[in-house]
């Protein structure tokens, strides 16, 4: 009988989301890339393929141009073998076709031009495949990918059938799959390394075609936690490849493209929508998290491949927040896509800058941050409001100032988009008739790119702490944290009961549908709704007439509060102003006090302080306090240069303190900070049929 062989496949995928802290690279440089490409070297039988993503790519040659040196060596020797994929790693479902190949297109000539190789496989960003993907990434040029075996288990495969690679196709465009082998990605590397060849050595036979498949994220190779002792220091990564190249006789070390030559696939496969399980349960309503592991614990083993989480989409019903940062990738894609031919170096980089801007990490949240994280989401929309310059300079010219009823956020409701060359302010009239996006172009920076406080499923896990810290930590929002929500305050409201969202809301405005009407230069939105007082619904409408100027960012709004009763109502109204500028307890973003002196003393003080005792010069954007009869606030950020303004043309008493979430990391569970809460109030009563206005004056320089 022929000896029995097994070949194996090794391949690792290193990413870094786009324009991360240079620290935090480097860190991930010298504990896990460079470290992982010595081990290799030092062991020529042990073959391997690699994917950087387009970022990390770029950053290791301004940096590191050795370590490129260094793979160019492998890439001669026949010991690596390179991968492409999407550029900056999108997710591919979900970006324009157009994008979809042009992505892969762009890495694989930027690995051709550093490396001169030509990638033949790709990585498929968080493994989330839709079946029509197959069509882009063969036009793509691409010839293989890897996806987990559950994609194929799904389908209805069997694990011994999952040992080699399959074809599939769309639309007659055919491209391999390679299924990743569960098992292995779980033990590597944190099980014996004895165990993992013993079980390799198991999955051999007589016939030599079957493969073993690895290909995992290479961080977990030095970044992830207690990684780079176990991998390097204690020397898991040396003993491993030793053990490949001892059992030589048995193990065959492949790339992809050797494996490919020597066998033949083992036949045509349809793969439904998936990614790897965990993302599927996070893709899952929060409140869904339990019973899905009560329904997997309760089915035996051999039939859980049928228990199915969820679908990588849903983040985007999840979380609205990511539904507008990927909704914005649109419309500024649908921008950039109609630019002028003739304007090839501008189109170029209008193009470069909407791809950074399609990163996956901050559509999605899981284990660790992504979503939760406000540096990285504020790059990707700082990218995307560059391609927008871009294409809006070419499309619109210097001066513009439309407003678009248009179903931004495809709910089924229309939002109304203002948009100059200086700012957009995005307006939902189904949620409050609040404004959700207000981008400052000059800095390509969305001011109101924050973060609802919402459950997880690991928060319970918190429990573990003291009362007073879940007390203090723990809080979650009844409604999208926007600017201009028309909130009515009862008598006994608090600053801190406020800020943790455990106060009586009196009136039916904030989260609740206004009517509205578009204007040449602005919006006016209203919506007859109901106030309590003493007991009793009043008859209150608010209405808001916002006012854009063409050739500054400025916004005006006018707010009238009408009694529609027949009696006096007593009202405390106090409309939500949300602002990030990202470094809460940064000096150099910070409160003041317009049209003072040099060095204004603000009223600072805590949300438990009976009154402003403690005057703080220049309160940081963490702070919690209180002022009292103001006509102005403002906001300042040194940093990127932006400065916020708010003017009342009626004095107003105002709390301002941050939201942050609770998400978690590496590290255990961060504080987050997502923005920092502005809130004007005023008291009035309103006999029937009276009104009352206020006129609030937003400026942005």
């Amino acid at each position: 009988m022929p000896s029995p062989r097994i070949s194996l496949i090794l391949g690792v995928h290193n990413h870094q989301p786009v324009d991360n802290w240079d620290h935090v690279v480097e860190h991930a440089y010298q504990k896990c890339y460079q470290p992982f490409l010595d081990v290799l070297e030092a062991h020529p039988a042990v073959a391997m393929a690699m994917h950087y993503t387009g970022f990390l790519l770029d950053w290791i040659e301004r940096h590191h141009p050795e370590h490129l040196e260094q793979l160019r060596r492998l890439i001669d020797r026949g010991q690596v073998e390179m991968m492409t994929g999407g550029c900056y790693e999108p997710i591919l479902a979900i970006i324009p076709d157009p994008d979809k190949v042009g992505q892969i297109r762009g890495l694989t000539e930027r690995v051709r031009t550093l490396l001169d190789t030509r990638p033949t496989g790709m990585w498929q960003a968080e493994r989330v495949w839709e079946p029509h993907l197959a069509k882009f990434i063969a036009e793509a040029g691409v010839e293989w990918l890897c996806l987990d075996d559950s994609h194929f288990k799904a389908a209805g495969f069997d694990d011994h059938q999952l040992f080699g690679r399959y074809v599939t196709e769309e639309q007659g465009e055919s491209v391999e799959i390679f299924p990743v082998n569960k098992e292995l990605r779980y033990r590597i590397p944190f099980d014996p390394v004895e165990a993992i060849v013993e079980y390799i050595l198991s999955q051999a036979d007589g016939t030599g075609e079957r493969a073993a498949i690895y290909l995992d994220d290479g961080e977990k190779f030095g970044v992830w936690p207690g990684t780079h002792k176990h991998v390097y220091t204690e020397k898991w990564l040396d003993r491993f490849f030793t053990a490949i190249e001892q059992h030589s006789d048995v193990i065959r070390s492949v790339t992809p493209s050797q494996y490919r030559k020597q066998s033949r696939p083992l036949g045509r496969v349809y793969l439904p929508t998936a990614s790897y399980s965990e993302m599927m349960e996070w893709a899952l309503p929060s409140n869904l998290h339990g019973a899905y592991k009560e329904a997997l614990e309760a089915t035996p083993e051999p039939y859980r491949r049928f228990i199915r989480a969820g679908f990588w989409r849903h983040f985007l019903v999840k979380y609205p927040e990511a539904n507008n940062l990927h909704k914005k990738m649109l419309h500024v894609a649908r921008k950039v896509h109609r630019m002028n031919g003739d304007r090839a170096v501008a189109s170029a980089e209008a193009l470069d800058h909407l791809w950074q801007g399609q990163s996956n990490d901050v559509f999605w949240h899981g284990f660790f941050g992504g979503l939760y994280l406000t540096n990285l989401r504020t790059v990707n929309y700082r990218h995307l409001i560059e391609a927008e310059n871009l294409a809006d300079a070419a499309l619109r010219g210097d001066t513009f100032l439309e407003v678009t009823e248009t179903d931004f956020d495809a709910d089924g409701q229309p939002e109304l988009l203002v948009e100059t060359p200086l700012q957009n302010l995005y307006f939902d009239p189904d949620e409050g008739g609040g404004l959700f996006e207000l981008d400052f172009r000059p800095r390509a920076f969305n001011l109101l790119d924050t973060l609802s406080r919402r459950h997880e499923p690991y928060h319970h896990r918190m429990k573990d702490g003291s009362e007073e810290d879940r007390e203090e930590l723990l809080h979650y929002d009844w409604y999208r944290r926007m600017s201009l929500l028309d909130h009515f305050l009862g008598g006994e409201t608090t600053l801190d009961a406020f800020k943790k969202a455990h106060y009586p809301e009196q009136g039916d405005f904030v989260n609740r549908p206004y009517t509205w009407e578009v204007h040449q230069d602005g919006v006016t939105l209203s919506r007859d709704g109901h106030v309590w007082f003493e007991g009793e619904q009043f008859p209150v409408t608010v209405s808001k007439t916002v006012t854009v100027a063409a050739d500054r960012a400025e916004a005006r709004i006018a707010y009238r509060l009408t009694n529609r009763g027949p009696r006096p109502v007593d009202l405390w109204f106090a409309p939500e102003f949300n602002v990030n500028m990202l470094a809460p307890k940064a000096p150099d973003r910070y409160y003041y006090l317009p049209d003072q002196p040099v060095n204004p003393v603000v009223g600072g003080g805590t949300a438990t302080a009976e009154a402003e005792t403690v005057a703080i010069r220049y309160p940081h954007l963490g702070s919690t306090g209180k002022l009292k009869a103001i006509d102005a606030i403002g906001m300042r950020d040194e940093w990127f240069q932006v400065d916020v303004q708010l003017r009342f043309s009626v004095p107003a008493d105002l709390w301002r303190f941050p939201v942050e979430t609770v998400s978690q990391s590496e590290s255990g569970y961060d504080r987050v900070y997502q923005s920092s809460v502005l809130l004007p109030q005023w008291r009035m009563t309103l006999e029937p049929g009276a009104d009352w206005s206020v006129e609030i004056t937003q400026t942005i320089g």
